[in-house]
């Protein structure tokens, strides 16, 4: 299985985000459910699915892409993690991995799960294509030298990468690319 049992709930909460924008009957959004928690259908799939459907292009992946336009597409899932266990400092942020053989702007679906609640980011190559690993959406941060800090989930917009959020699934879809 290419996730974590753990994962897959996750996986499960952004397919039936996406179902909507499939044009499947109920019995088959059933089905992609049941496949999806058998690690048989992956919430990246169906993503670019629901995107193409969405948007004014169409799947084609190939290497730094995953779409016609030139766009790739991305999901992630929010985490928190302890940076510097001495300082007592903690971090929620989406990590959005793999990043550098793109050749082209990103759709950033981002599943926050403290909140219930998705954001997404359209983050142009030009922001990005220096970066030779990763980029880290953080959500917030905090200091707890004991245990584990309570975080709110609550985005604190001034962090790098929130200038590309944009308001809806609809949104992230019909965004063109930037051509440079």
């Amino acid at each position: 299985m290419a996730t974590t049992d753990n994962a897959v709930q996750y996986d499960v909460r952004m397919v039936r985000e996406f179902a909507p924008y499939l044009n499947l009957s109920a019995c088959e959004i059933d089905n992609l459910i049941k496949f999806t928690k058998m690690g048989i259908v992956q919430r990246e799939t169906v993503a670019e699915v629901a995107m193409s459907a969405t948007g004014d292009f169409r799947g084609d992946s190939a290497i730094g892409r995953d779409f016609d336009d030139g766009t790739d597409a991305k999901t992630v899932v929010s985490s928190a993690r302890n940076n510097n266990k001495l300082k007592g400092q903690w971090t929620n942020s989406f990590m959005v991995r793999s990043v550098t053989t793109k050749t082209g702007d990103l759709r950033v679906i981002a599943y926050n799960k403290i909140l219930d609640q998705f954001h997404y980011f359209y983050i142009p190559y030009s922001a990005y294509r220096h970066i030779s690993s990763y980029i880290e959406i953080i959500i917030e941060r905090s200091t707890c030298y004991d245990g584990e800090p309570t975080f709110t989930g609550i985005p604190q917009r001034h962090f790098k990468w929130w200038e590309y959020e944009v308001s809806s699934f609809a949104e992230l879809c019909n965004r063109q690319p930037n051509k440079l």
